[in-house]
């Protein structure tokens, strides 16, 4: 795990004239604990990280993670064992010895939390560096890169088996439950998401909660899916049709698969992310679907699935070599039913490489 080279970006990206930054896991965890310390097991509740510029991790835990946290070499792990806060203030303290400037992750804390973390840092000026931190999450390592690819081609071999499993009169959440259990049987450590089953009509709302609704002949069946292995995520659509589509499902992929391919096209090192969001919107709107492309074309993709800013016509991102992106056109039509394709992509020089590999061509059951 290069996590020198990560420090380094952050403390560079912070810009604040830092001393440290403090990662704390409270309320809810903050991925950029495991982004940055590359732990794999281990919940860290109430932990926390410690990141200096010269490189050094310290590292504040409990007796209930101890072991999890010295799995990693070159840590310096703390153990606050005491039932109070003293102790903790004390360890803070000791480990903060001399900073004046802290960086903390405003994004990242709950409010009580952020209460908290200011009195157990005492006088100590704190930064918000959570634009840092999404900025340097951005641009993947090559070992990030490399667990997204096994996680890309993980849910792609998973999506490939989904016609095979369709039968008459199967519920969304029949299929659901198919597709979650094969998500770790082929290999993942867990889907990355809630995946997303709709059938039908239900296939018009792009963030469906898959419900009791059964299969029937014409129905368009909207997969969602995605793969986490080693902390990194995948996210993968295709729409298959249960029994001939209707002629306007047929137009409407069609649709979307140019606009797909176009986008795709578009992706390199330096292109605006509205710019090809634009793309893909054109192409849709040029036609007689134009109005039901509703969302965003994709988002940044990492420990989080939706990891950072993507492609969107509000868009300020300037793509950059490493970068990891969905490319996810869809139209929707209200009553009757929907149509999505997506894909993951890493950017390179002068194009994609695309990292999912399941066949686009419309799909007949």
């Amino acid at each position: 795990m290069p996590r020198h080279g990560r420090l380094k970006r952050i403390f560079e990206n912070a810009q604040a004239g830092l001393d440290a930054v403090a990662i704390f896991n409270g309320d809810r965890p903050d991925p950029n604990f495991f982004y940055v310390s590359g732990y794999t097991s281990g919940l860290f509740e109430n932990n926390a990280l410690f990141l200096f510029p010269d490189g050094r991790v310290e590292v504040l835990t409990n007796p209930l993670e101890e072991q999890a946290a010295r799995q990693k070499e070159g840590y310096d792990v703390h153990v606050d064992s005491t039932p109070g806060l003293s102790e903790r203030r004390r360890l803070v303290s000791s480990i903060l010895r001399g900073c004046r400037r802290v960086g903390l992750n405003f994004a990242g804390v709950s409010h009580r939390d952020f209460l908290s973390i200011g009195s157990t840092l005492g006088s100590k000026g704190l930064a918000d560096v959570s634009g840092a931190l999404e900025e340097t999450r951005l641009v993947k390592d090559p070992d990030e890169v490399a667990a997204i690819s096994r996680a890309a081609r993980l849910i792609s071999g998973v999506v490939d088996e989904v016609p095979g499993l369709l039968r008459g009169g199967m519920t969304e959440r029949d299929l659901k439950a198919k597709i979650d259990y094969l998500i770790v049987e082929h290999g993942a450590d867990s889907p990355s998401f809630d995946s997303i089953v709709a059938f039908g009509e239900h296939s018009a709302l792009p963030h469906y909660s898959s419900g009791e609704t059964r299969l029937r002949r014409g129905d368009n069946v909207l997969v969602d899916i995605g793969a986490r292995y080693r902390l990194y995520c995948s996210d993968i659509t295709r729409t298959f049709f249960f029994g001939r589509p209707a002629t306007s499902q047929r137009e409407a992929y069609a649709k979307v698969l140019e606009a797909q391919a176009k986008a795709t096209a578009a992706i390199r090192e330096g292109a605006k992310g509205d710019d090809v969001h634009g793309v893909a919107a054109k192409t849709i709107d040029r036609s007689r679907f134009k109005g039901r492309f509703i969302h965003g074309l994709g988002h940044s993709i990492g420990v989080e699935v939706h990891d950072g800013p993507g492609l969107s016509p509000r868009s300020m991102l300037t793509l950059k070599r490493d970068m990891v992106m969905t490319v996810e056109p869809g139209i929707y039509l209200p009553g009757e039913g929907g149509v999505r394709i997506e894909d993951d992509v890493v950017v390179t020089k002068d194009s994609c490489a695309i990292l999912t590999t399941s066949p686009r061509e419309l799909t007949e059951v």
